[in-house]
């Protein structure tokens, strides 16, 4: 009998990172290299900077706690919905350890604007590996949402491998 043991990753991963700070972007649509300027903008502002945060990306959320001069226990924390984020990467040419994510923040007038935020990591490959957490609590998250009928098929590539049904099976709606 042969077993299988099929690895995951952890729900919940947690980082030592610098936070950078965020800046307010402008546009709706990221494409790769969307948050270049803004990260060249965050490193020539701060440099380089000790770890002086814990970023924790779990399904549903992101949390930066902010660590105390010593580096050990949580001031603050900022939380970002996962539903809200709109882009992230770790593909940076003016530092690739830094990882930098796109959220949509809700104003209190209920206007919206797009601040990318970024922090640098010890590494390159810790840079990456935060890229693909934030995959995999992007999928667990929309997953769960379109579960619980919250989200709905938008017509995405991943939605054709799901649905087998052609645009000729379909009827109009009559309004």
């Amino acid at each position: 009998m042969v077993l299988f043991k099929r690895l995951s990753v952890p729900l919940c991963v947690f980082l030592q990172v610098a936070y950078l700070g965020k800046v307010t972007i402008s546009g709706t649509q990221f494409l790769s290299g969307c948050t270049e300027s803004a990260v060249v903008g965050l490193v020539e502002q701060h440099g380089q900077q000790q770890c002086n945060s814990l970023l924790e990306i779990r399904p549903f959320q992101v949390r930066l706690h902010h660590l105390d001069g010593h580096g050990e226990a949580s001031v603050t924390m900022d939380t970002y919905q996962v539903a809200r984020i709109a882009y992230c990467t770790a593909d940076h040419s003016v530092r690739p350890n830094v990882f930098a994510w796109i959220y949509r923040e809700i104003n209190d007038d209920l206007t919206f604007q797009m601040d990318c935020h970024a922090v640098q990591c010890e590494s390159k490959l810790e840079a990456k590996k935060l890229a693909h957490s934030m995959m995999e609590a992007f999928r667990k998250t929309f997953h769960s949402m379109r579960s619980d009928g919250r989200i709905h098929k938008s017509g995405s590539s991943d939605d054709f491998a799901e649905d087998s049904s052609s645009p000729e099976d379909s009827t109009p709606d009559d309004g």
